[in-house]
């Protein structure tokens, strides 16, 4: 009996399977790379299409600035109307002749290259499509330092353009390769280079410029269009031309006249030609803003670049002046009124690390100083005052929530009854903040919420007290800009456009009524309102109608002036983005000049156009010295602008037959006494009283009577000995005010001293010969015009009490420590 099979036999079958374990292992190792290579050639379509870096133009397309893409390079995506014919056929030439035939792989090429290869001993040629070449400009991960040639990343790209060509159409994967091609000078793209070498869209390249960029992007390493060996990108081009001549796509005439164009290259400082980088501050604002253009086309701004230009240099031409002042920065915009779209910004006299000049004034939250009045009184006409309304130009102490506010006008000096239009014209603190004391603080602050003036509403009125007025707060030159628009615009406010392409953002809002803001326009156009304190400056009286206004911040950190008429609005700001002061810069000495200068380049001598008045505006006659009707002794007549329905009624009660004096209300005394110290009372007096003012005034505080009084609580007294009647507390609507001390003041008693002179001063709404002063219950003088005595007070607390003759009074108390 055979002990088994015979020893052939095994061996023929254990080579039977050893093939079946080569052929399964064949089998999986195919399985395997093929998975692998599935794997490997997967691509999702939206990847090829480019993040381009934004691009901004100004409003008439002019670049102003490109940013980077993600890996760092400069890149403009192709538009999306149709691919520009002659670059496309010059780069179909140059790299991919049968792009329009094959499936992704050219099978010519590729046995081509294998030869070429296999003869050479290494690879020297790929066979790449323009597809392929998108493939690997797509997925590869580092384009700076791309990994080494191999056969298996080929057949990756092989692989993968098989499969874009199933799913994408040859026009969607000529774009995606023009938009990613390499271009040198870290451009990416055709449209980039067309625009950075020649100046021009893609679209309206020549058949020269077109193959001169198919050309480079052969080596855009090595042939640099602004390196010295230009020929050899030039003997690249010429053949490039004699190729499309071969193909059909230049006539001879064509490729003669494409070879003999010269090369009209974008000028360059160096060998690496850079984008233009115009209004940095504006377009560093632009895009700090979002992102404006999420799908990566071109940001068209409001800008425009003609005249952005003709501003840096008006600014930058004050400097040198500014400078000798302590003024190291300054700032500018100009606002089309009509539109609301933004012109022109400088946000400092040259981008850059000097002087801090990378920070954008324009944009920076400074104090306006007297900027904000004009929406003070506009908000004043709209609640019954009017242009001829007289205001108190006096001095006054206010108490308020976080203390005692003593304002005081720019130059020092009161004018005691004054018009409205004069105080406005003139800035005048004083009576300003009267005026907001009668219309109240939270009235004002929330007109200024409703022109987005309001930058930390966290903090309410109180917080910046009746100092809300004249700078308190803190606002930019963009807002200020859009809030005298809103005066332009007759009282309609919308927010700056900063992009053409931007619809309103909401709706006008009425903040104002017409006739208020076309009263306020003319106001602050009127040079004979202004005279008083600006009629000396040159800059604050241009040779046209121009409207005004100057803010200077206290200390003199911060200079404002703003112009406008109904085209355009200018806004400057002049100081030092450090905080610190200049030396004594006022708006109208700092800001004003440079404001004139934008306006002469502006209007270019033209005169602006005037504000038309609106429906409900009226002229009449007035009394210049009492805003009244003027009667027959009234020698002092001009005619005034009236919100129909509140021209004056009543005569003038300044001027009376016999009697060529202006005669005033008694709260003006104190100033009147004043002028008469000085001086200079001229042909004031007070109404009912005692017309020789050195007999009305003189013993002013005399010794008491002896009248009783038993004090009740603040703000109320009782007359013990001749009124039994409750008297008004200390307010705004008494006739009997107590003006300093204020309620509630604090005085340091320095030793040795043990008693304090504490000056007290009242003002009466009402004619009155005397008043009667009372210190804790015991009369201490007797006032007559202008209602000022000095008390001698030790420490502790006192109750001062003011008493007229028909029970009129008014109480503070105070404290001595």
């Amino acid at each position: 009996m055979a002990d088994g099979p015979p020893l052939s036999f095994r061996v023929a079958a254990l080579r039977r399977l050893r093939r079946r374990w080569w052929l399964w292992l064949a089998a999986g190792l195919l399985i395997v790379l093929a998975w692998g290579l599935e794997a490997a050639t997967r691509f999702d379509p939206a990847a090829l299409a480019p993040a381009p870096g934004p691009l901004v133009l100004d409003r008439d397309g002019q670049i102003l600035r490109l940013g980077l893409e993600a890996q760092g390079r400069k890149l403009i995506a192709l538009p999306a109307a149709e691919l520009p014919e002659k670059v496309a056929a010059a780069f179909i030439a140059a790299e991919d002749q049968r792009f329009w035939r094959h499936p992704g792989v050219d099978p010519l090429a590729v046995l081509r290259a294998l030869a070429g290869n296999l003869s050479a001993g290494r690879i020297v040629s790929g066979a790449s499509t323009i597809t392929m070449q998108l493939a690997r400009l797509t997925f590869t991960k580092n384009t700076k330092n791309p990994e080494p040639r191999t056969y298996w990343r080929k057949v990756v790209e092989m692989g993968r353009s098989l499969r874009m060509e199933w799913s994408l159409s040859k026009s969607q994967i000529l774009r995606c390769y023009l938009d990613r091609v390499p271009m040198g000078n870290n451009l990416m793209g055709v449209e980039t280079a067309a625009r950075l070498y020649f100046g021009k869209p893609a679209a309206q390249l020549t058949n020269g410029e077109a193959a001169l960029l198919a050309a480079l992007a052969r080596a855009p390493g090595t042939l640099n269009p602004y390196a010295p060996h230009l020929d050899r990108l030039l003997q690249r081009r010429e053949r490039l031309l004699q190729r499309l001549a071969q193909l059909g796509r230049l006539s001879p005439e064509e490729e003669a006249a494409a070879a003999a164009e010269p090369v009209m290259l974008q000028k360059a400082r160096t060998r690496t030609p850079r984008f233009p980088f115009e209004a940095p501050h504006f377009t560093t604002f632009i895009l700090s803003r979002g992102a404006p253009a999420p799908t990566g086309g071109p940001i068209h701004t409001s800008l425009d670049l003609e005249l952005q230009h003709r501003v840096e240099a008006i600014v930058a031409s004050h400097r040198a002046a500014l400078m000798k002042c302590g003024a190291s920065q300054a700032a500018a915009v100009i606002v089309d009124n009509r539109s609301l779209e933004l012109l022109a910004l400088v946000g400092s006299f040259r981008y850059g690390p000097r002087d801090a000049g990378c920070n954008n004034g324009a944009a920076a939250w400074r104090s306006p100083g007297s900027a904000l009045k004009p929406f003070l009184y506009a908000l004043a006409l709209d609640q019954g005052f009017t242009a001829a309304s007289i205001l108190e130009d006096v001095e006054r102490r206010y108490q308020t929530p976080r203390g005692e506010f003593s304002p005081a006008n720019f130059d020092r000096q009161t004018n005691g009854p004054i018009s409205f239009r004069e105080a406005l014209a003139n800035s005048l603190n004083l009576p300003t903040v009267s005026l907001l004391s009668l219309i109240e603080p939270q009235t004002y602050y929330d007109t200024l919420t409703r022109l987005h003036l309001i930058n930390h509403p966290e903090h309410g009125p109180d917080y910046y007290g009746l100092g809300l007025v004249v700078g308190n707060l803190e606002v930019n030159l963009l807002q200020m800009a859009a809030a005298y628009a809103c005066l332009a615009n007759g009282g309609l406010y919308q927010p700056l456009r900063l992009q053409t392409a931007d619809p309103a953002s909401q709706p006008p809002v009425r903040i104002f009524s017409p006739q208020a803001a076309y009263i306020i326009n003319d106001i602050l156009s009127d040079p004979m309102a202004r005279f008083r304190i600006f009629g000396a400056s040159s800059a604050m009286n241009p040779p046209y109608r121009l409207a005004i206004k100057t803010g200077t911040s206290s200390h003199y950190r911060d200079s404002w002036a703003v112009g406008y008429n109904p085209e355009y609005t200018l806004a400057v700001w002049v100081g030092n983005f450090d905080g610190h002061s200049t030396l004594k810069l006022s708006g109208a000495a700092a800001a004003a000049p440079i404001l004139a200068d934008l306006a002469a380049a502006l209007f270019q001598g033209r005169p602006p156009q005037p504000f038309v008045r609106p429906a409900g505006v009226i002229e009449a006659e007035i009394c210049h010295f009492s805003g009244m009707k003027p009667g027959p002794d009234c020698h002092h007549v001009r005619r005034e602008l009236f919100i129909a329905g509140t021209e004056p009624t009543a005569l003038c009660t300044y001027h009376r037959p016999q009697q060529p004096w202006h005669q005033i209300p008694t709260p003006f005394a104190g100033w009147l006494h004043q002028r008469l110290e000085q001086g200079g009372v001229g042909r004031f007096r007070l109404a009912n009283l005692d017309f020789d003012l050195p007999r009305l005034f003189q013993g002013q505080a005399m010794p008491g009577q002896g009248i009783t009084i038993s004090p009740t609580p603040k703000g109320k007294v009782t007359l013990g000995a001749r009124r039994d009647r409750p008297l008004m507390p200390d307010s705004q609507e008494s006739p009997l005010t107590i003006t300093y001390p204020l309620d509630g003041d604090r005085f340091l008693l320095e030793p040795p001293a043990e008693l304090l002179a504490i000056p007290l001063k009242a003002v009466s709404r009402e004619p009155l010969k005397s008043l009667t002063c009372f210190v804790d219950g015991m009369e201490a003088a007797t006032l007559g015009p202008p209602y000022e005595t000095t008390l001698d007070l030790g420490r502790g607390h006192h109750h001062l009490l003011v008493v007229g003759p028909i029970g009129l009074g008014a109480a503070v108390e105070v404290q001595i420590q």
